[in-house]
């Protein structure tokens, strides 16, 4: 990465600030004409318009920073916009005011608001200026600081308002699509005259990133504080509209206007406050981390230095080594320090990235599903409990083995290996990685860890390990227990719902993903480079760590649902969580294997308490269609204390118009399902990113783009038994997993050809029945055989192409008819089932025949059958495929099952 030269912003005293009246709708604008009648000289003195010093010292020797809420108010487009408007330059918006909350380290706290004139904007600098003398002002700012942290809650909407955004750029860092300072400050010189300024550090932080899961609004975090955000007005559709149209609110309503602009500054300062307090209490340093995980790193290697006498390398298997550089600007070699595996975990390193993989997510459902009691369960603390297991490794001690019982759930082992399911496994639980995500079939060749090897075999999988590794551990000591466990323990000290409370789960629940940061390719946009760079490892990344605790839980998951009684159903399952219509007492049966009691032990030493899962949902009716695609049809009882109990809703990447209401979403979803046609569109809004601002100087304003409707089956697994609703009018089916990595792919491709025109989609028996002609067709033959073949009656129409071609040579069992005119040739393929007219007989001219180049689906072979009675002789070996068919699809039709039986009867 580039490091920006330091050239420090710099802003002059050319830029003056000046009351208004008080009938004036501002409090202060920009007047480039009038004088500032105080000045600060190199010394950080406040000079008076008498030229004595006034009480200022800028005392740069100790730890001491201001902090500076800030926020904007803005008017974007009535409308969203093209991307090819964005590109054009007119992703703007109108900058309404520029607003600040500030406190000083001694405490005292000012703030202020600012209106530029029409279609002006200031710079970056001259709100800091702004900020400090108003301080200065107001008596409240009695020391110019050496650092400042500006704070503000999604700073990727407010940082552009300033004029020198682009200047600003080359000093922060985007993480999560947000703006911050990463590993540099913002230099700012306020410079008074030739040899008087002033030089401050500026660090940039985001609320966002430092909020809890499901906190992450600005009214969530002013209710954490006690600091509750201004209601512009009590109806929902006109505090709406005034959201949108904040310019008319500021010239009808200033007073309410500037109370909501300067209370959305504070509640950043009132939140970072508390985040420093807690941070400050934990590691006793005084500063702002950029995110919650950071903090969470900081906690973890003090609890391996100071709970456990560990040092970080030690742990992670790594080792400092020299390096001499040649500096071509100074002339010389340098010695720098670098950190790197020590040899034995470098040797396996690339190996056991492949795996480590995410979570298992999976719809086992395509369709309205039935009415019963259905329980959305996730396992406690899924990561934490999981990573709580891993002891103390041995890394020199690290070996290969492809002995399988070495492969138990408590080693730290990871393996390449060749498996087989007994064919009634309902969910296979070994990991094949595809270009779509995990999927689970019955055979194959999987990179996986101890934990989904040890559950495969209780479910009678025969497995051979082909390449593995086991690295020894010492499991009286838990590397990450102690960590975890304390911050549970300070977690429970609080109230629930309760900022402190909230502080400490996140920091367990969030900090597993540190050790998966940068093993896949993930890019990020690099505002400095100006382009994608791939997200670097954190200091605690590490693939063995990594691979483990995801399999544990992946491995955890599947011992639980392949547990469930067979006439009870899995609905779908996500990550760490499952839905399901089974009983609580057949849940706590299911978790009596050996992975749960792990599970539990592990929970039982974080919490004292023995648990395996919890409830997070209830509802009476789901739908579902793809992963991470389900919403509610009869929703559960409701809850007052948890909003969304009743109602589970997962839109699968699909944007709604409704976004704040979960009853109104989920209608919307559920509208969007049984409505949908081939042509439907949804225009997707979403926010200018990053890269819009970059290349194209554009603010944070709607963008759309159209896309069609995809809320079609994702294919992860195959169809089991299929009906149609009349209730609904909707098909349904129930499904199975694939025999191997082969069959998803071919139906995955095979579905995308088939809709490649978008004219396509699963709502009817029809309609399933003519996708599973062609998916057979195209799966009963090779992939030279399948290049030609139709989207209807594919299968039939190669058919009458080979007897055509046969019959004109007079090859597999032709060989001794006479000749037979076309139109009755032609006759006798229709009375079969075969639709053919004489002049195809004439085109076969323009084709040699192929040997077993027809795919062997019902019709064909229902076909062939017909044609015997009137050729004999008829060599159904040398016309048909080798393939057998894979009647995955056929079968579905008359194929019944206990879930299906409780809807309707297929049609």
């Amino acid at each position: 990465m580039t490091t920006p030269k330091s050239r420090p912003i710099i802003v002059k005293d050319g830029f003056l600030i000046k009351d208004t009246p008080f009938d004036s709708p501002v409090e202060y604008r920009i007047q480039k004409s009038c004088i500032w009648e105080r000045r600060i000289n190199n010394s950080g003195k406040l000079i008076d318009s008498k030229g004595k010093d006034s009480r200022i010292k800028n005392k740069i020797e100790r730890e001491e920073f201001l902090i500076i809420g800030f926020d904007s108010e803005y008017k974007t487009p009535n409308y969203s916009l093209s991307n090819y408007e964005i590109k054009e330059g007119l992703g703007k918006y109108e900058v309404l005011s520029y607003q600040f909350y500030s406190r000083s380290f001694e405490e005292s706290e000012w703030c202020g608001i600012l209106i530029p004139e029409k279609g002006e904007r200031i710079s970056f600098g001259q709100f800091i200026l702004f900020a400090l003398l108003k301080g200065i002002e107001s008596g409240d700012l009695r020391e110019i600081p050496e650092s400042i942290y500006l704070v503000g809650h999604f700073t990727r909407a407010d940082v552009p308002a300033f004029s020198d955004f682009h200047d600003l750029t080359s000093y922060l860092g985007n993480v999560r699509n947000t703006f911050v300072s990463i590993d540099q400050f913002i230099p700012l010189k306020i410079q008074f005259s030739e040899t008087e300024f002033v030089e401050i550090k500026i660090y940039l932080r985001d609320t966002m990133l430092l909020s809890p899961a499901n906190t992450k609004k600005l009214s969530d975090l002013g209710e954490l504080v006690g600091t509750n955000k201004v209601v512009l007005d009590e109806d929902p559709t006109k505090e709406l509209f005034y959201k949108k149209n904040m310019d008319l609110m500021r010239d009808q309503n200033w007073d309410l206007f500037k109370k909501y602009a300067l209370v959305d500054a504070e509640i950043c300062v009132r939140y970072i406050l508390k985040i420093m307090e807690e941070f400050f209490k934990a590691t006793g340093k005084r500063k702002v981390p950029v995110t919650l995980t950071s903090i969470g790193i900081e906690l973890l290697l003090k609890s391996w230095k100071d709970d456990l006498g560990l040092d970080k390398d030690t742990i992670l298997g790594n080792e400092i080594v020299h390096e001499r550089t040649y500096n071509k600007k100074l002339g010389w070699f340098l010695k720098t320090k670098k950190e790197v595996p020590i040899a034995e975990v470098y040797w396996f390193k690339d190996f056991v990235t492949e795996t480590y993989h995410g979570g298992r997510n999976e719809q086992f459902w395509f369709g309205p599903g039935f009415e019963d009691e259905w329980t959305d369960f996730d396992l406690s603390g899924a990561y934490p409990t999981a990573m709580a297991l891993i002891g103390k490794p041995d890394w020199e001690n690290i070996f290969v083995s492809k002995r399988l019982d070495d492969y138990k759930a408590n080693e730290l082992g990871f393996a390449y290996v060749n498996f087989k399911f007994p064919k009634h496994t309902r969910y296979p639980t070994l990991p094949v990685r595809t270009e779509n995500g995990l999927i689970f079939p019955l055979e194959d060749m999987s990179y996986c860890s101890t934990p989904e090897i040890e559950v495969a075999r209780s479910l009678g999988a025969i497995i051979r390990v082909r390449h593995g590794v086991i690295v020894p551990t010492d499991k009286s000591v838990k590397i990450f227990g102690h960590f975890i466990s304390e911050c549970i323990k300070k977690r429970r000290l609080f109230p629930k719902k309760s900022i402190d409370a909230l502080f400490w789960k996140e920091l367990s629940n969030s900090t597993y993903g540190k050790t998966a940061q940068g093993l896949r390719e993930k890019r990020v946009f690099d505002l400095r480079e100006k382009n994608t760079q791939r997200l670097p490892e954190s200091r605690i990344t590490n693939p063995y760590f990594a691979s483990y605790i995801t399999s544990f839980v992946r491995a955890t998951l599947g011992e639980i649902i392949n547990s469930i009684p067979n006439d009870k159903m899995i609905f779908n399952a996500t990550t760490d969580g499952f839905l399901t219509n089974a009983t609580a007492d057949e849940i706590e049966r299911a978790t009596y294997g050996l992975l749960s009691r792990m599970f539990g032990s592990s929970r039982e030493s974080l919490t004292g308490q023995f648990e395996v899962v919890e409830i997070k949902h209830k509802i009476r009716k789901p739908l579902g269609w793809r992963t991470r695609g389900q919403a509610t049809l009869i929703a559960g009882e409701k809850k007052e204390e948890d909003k969304s109990f009743h109602i589970v809703l997962a839109k699968g990447g699909i944007y709604t118009k409704n976004y704040w209401d979960l009853e109104g979403t989920n209608n919307e979803i559920v509208d969007l399902f049984f409505n949908r046609t081939p042509e439907t569109t949804i225009d997707i809004e979403s926010k200018t990113g990053v890269r819009d601002m970059v290349f194209h100087d554009a603010d944070l304003v709607e963008k759309y783009i159209t896309k069609r409707l995809n809320m079609e089956f994702d294919w992860k697994r195959g169809p089991n038994s299929v009906i149609e609703i009349d209730e609904y009018a909707h098909l349904a089916f129930s499904t199975r997993p694939w025999n191997s990595f082969e069959d998803f792919e071919t139906v995955k491709r095979v579905w995308e050809e088939y809709t490649n025109d978008g004219n396509r989609c699963l709502k009817t028996i029809e309609d399933f029945s003519e996708f599973s002609k062609y998916a057979e067709a195209k799966m009963g033959t090779d992939k030279a055989g399948q290049k030609y073949l139709k989207r209807k009656d594919g299968d039939l129409n190669k058919l009458k192409l080979s007897l055509c071609n046969a019959y004109r040579v007079r090859t597999a069992g032709f060989d001794d008819i006479g000749k037979i005119p076309h139109k009755d040739f032609s006759q006798i393929l229709n009375e079969c089932g075969v639709p053919c007219k004489p002049e195809h007989l004439d085109y076969s001219k323009k084709r040699p025949f192929k040997l077993n180049d027809v795919p062997r689906t019902i019709a064909v072979l229902k076909a062939m059958k017909e044609l015997k009675k009137h050729f004999p002789k008829l060599d159904q070996n040398s016309i048909l495929s080798n393939r057998r068919l894979n009647s995955t699809f056929t079968e579905s039709f008359v194929r019944k099952d206990v879930f299906t039986d409780r809807l309707t009867s297929p049609k």
